[in-house]
């Protein structure tokens, strides 16, 4: 493999992605208020698993966890949106802030729905299938926008 062959394949020649750091941040933020907000977050997933072990089937997870996951996922998903804006803003296009868009609206929705598994609005199983399907049209839509726009 020669020299530019090898750059190619691990993206030596790709332009560096800095606002990335970014996002991570915002992630790093995010788990440490939820830990905050639920200090008992460790131990009640243990105690999840345990159970599910014991059971050898899915079982509802703590009230806690739930609470937990909806608060994780909701500002994971209102961090998409600030870091589409702080790459509008920065890079001066909307190069990559589609698809931080479009992710934000998935993690959101994913939120939405575990707080309606929460109150037994619907089943477990009935929130994978429908972010399942959300995930895929934002899939589709992101790809048709992206070929329509390509310059």
């Amino acid at each position: 493999m020669t020299t530019s062959e090898r750059e190619d394949c691990f993206g030596a020649g790709r332009r560096k992605d800095y606002l990335g750091f970014v996002g991570f941040g915002i992630f790093v933020l995010v788990v440490g208020i939820v830990f905050v907000l639920n200090p008992l977050l460790t131990s009640e997933f243990g105690f999840w698993i345990e159970q599910m072990t014991t059971a050898q089937e899915l079982v509802r997870p703590p009230q806690g966890l739930i609470a937990s996951a909806i608060v994780f996922f909701g500002l994971i998903g209102v961090s998409d949106f600030f870091v589409a804006g702080v790459r509008v803003w920065v890079e001066k296009s909307g190069r990559r802030a589609l698809g931080d868009v479009l992710t934000g609206v998935a993690i959101l929705l994913f939120a939405y729905l575990i707080s309606l598994y929460e109150s037994y609005s619907i089943a477990g199983l009935m929130v994978l299938g429908t972010e399942a399907i959300a995930v895929g049209l934002l899939i589709v839509l992101y790809s048709i926008v992206k070929v329509a726009f390509r310059k």
